[in-house]
């Protein structure tokens, strides 16, 4: 719990809790302790909108009432980049006037198949081409410039770099995403990639935790079932994440995989081993944890989406990932919301989860500031010249 009424406070050192007095008012911890539960259950999600190229009725009704903590874009809600700027002021507008907490405003621009940049944009290269070359320096440069122009339009927030050791050549839905085969270049280019979109003011999110790299099956529709021990997973599949936590990761995307011999129980996103023991007690990443989108049947074969969204908060997720689906999203806020009324879930576990993505957006300056028109023939010609490079 954290009280500003006296000096004591919860603080997390090595992942435990514990009460200790400071000298001033924690800006964070105020604005937690003026919220109410709707707005912080609220901060918990990521939701996609069914809109398209607009926000409709439904859409502003969870800023408005479900106060979520932000959007994810899909290739539905992107046409040109006029259409896109204007469409992140009309959600940071509404925003502003109805919520005291800016969006996370996100989406999977990895370059090459996962592009969601406007198609007047000319394409940046696939990650498995950038591997080839093997060049830190050119996979920052490529990185750097893609998040310029993300930033540009609005975005805060990229799912990439894809940190998965591409070890199966089965593997469809991975594929030319990943770097390389080898961990060691596929942590040493994911890093400059995350540092690359950093440098402008981008979150960097590292996935598919805990490595989507040795499946065949493609997640989206099936579990993939792995039977690898924890030696083999944390010498290769884990190694690039174990890397880019080092360096400073601020986020990390975990996937519906399934390890039957490390946890034979629990879907990886509901699982306490590999979100706590792994993730936060080994590899001691203190950044946000998200989910891959909950509607993805390798999940929800196995799980209705508001349980799963329960079990992935009480396993140790931060941020729920909900792509699409108006009712989705509504009936899962609403099951989290009961959890806590009902004594399933404590207000405090909300508010640690809180303290970390208010702590995040404060970092990267998160803002409803609008943003102006970009000159998408500028960019073109970065892009060109970076390409020419190689």
């Amino acid at each position: 719990m954290f009280t500003l009424g006296s000096c004591s406070y919860y603080y997390k050192k090595d992942e435990t809790y514990i009460s200790v007095k400071v000298s001033e008012p924690d800006e964070i911890l105020e604005r937690i302790n003026a919220m109410s539960l709707d707005e912080k259950i609220g901060q918990l999600f990521i939701v996609g909108f069914d809109g398209g190229s607009y926000l409709t009725q439904e859409d502003i009704s969870l800023i408005r009432d479900y106060k979520v903590s932000g959007f994810i874009f899909f290739r539905r809600n992107i046409q040109t980049s006029d259409q896109v700027v204007k469409l992140i002021n009309e959600i940071k507008s509404v925003n502003n006037a109805e919520c005291t907490v800016p969006m996370f405003l996100s989406l999977d621009q990895e370059g090459g198949t996962v592009t969601r940049l406007p198609d007047e944009i000319i394409k940046f290269n696939r990650a498995h081409d950038i591997g080839k070359l093997n060049d830190e320096n050119y996979a920052y440069d490529v990185a750097k410039l893609m998040g310029e122009i993300i930033h540009s339009l609005g975005f805060n927030m990229n799912f990439a770099p894809v940190l998965d050791v591409y070890t199966n050549s089965e593997n469809m839905v991975i594929g030319s995403r990943s770097f390389s085969s080898d961990k060691e270049v596929v942590a040493k280019l994911g890093i400059a990639t995350m540092n690359g979109l950093k440098d402008n003011g981008i979150i960097a999110v590292g996935k598919h935790y805990p490595g989507h790299g040795d499946t065949k099956e493609d997640s989206h529709y099936e579990l993939p079932v792995l039977d690898h021990d924890y030696e083999r997973v944390k010498g290769v599949e884990i190694y690039p994440f174990k890397m880019a936590i080092e360096n400073g990761i601020d986020s990390i995307l975990v996937s519906h995989l399934f390890y039957k011999n490390i946890d034979p129980e629990n879907i990886v996103t509901l699982s306490k081993v590999f979100l706590y023991d792994i993730l936060r007690k080994d590899l001691k990443f203190r950044g946000l944890v998200i989910t891959d989108d909950m509607i993805m049947k390798g999940l929800t074969n196995h799980i209705s989406i508001p349980e799963a969204c329960f079990e992935a908060f009480k396993a140790g997720v931060d941020v729920l990932l909900i792509g699409s689906g108006y009712q989705n999203i509504v009936e899962s806020i609403n099951y989290i919301k009961q959890s806590v009324l009902n004594g399933k879930i404590q207000e405090f576990e909300i508010d640690r989860k809180l303290y970390n993505i208010l702590r995040i957006k404060q970092k990267y300056n998160v803002n409803n500031d609008s943003v102006s028109r970009i000159n998408v023939n500028e960019f073109n010609d970065k892009i060109r010249s970076l390409i020419d490079k190689n």
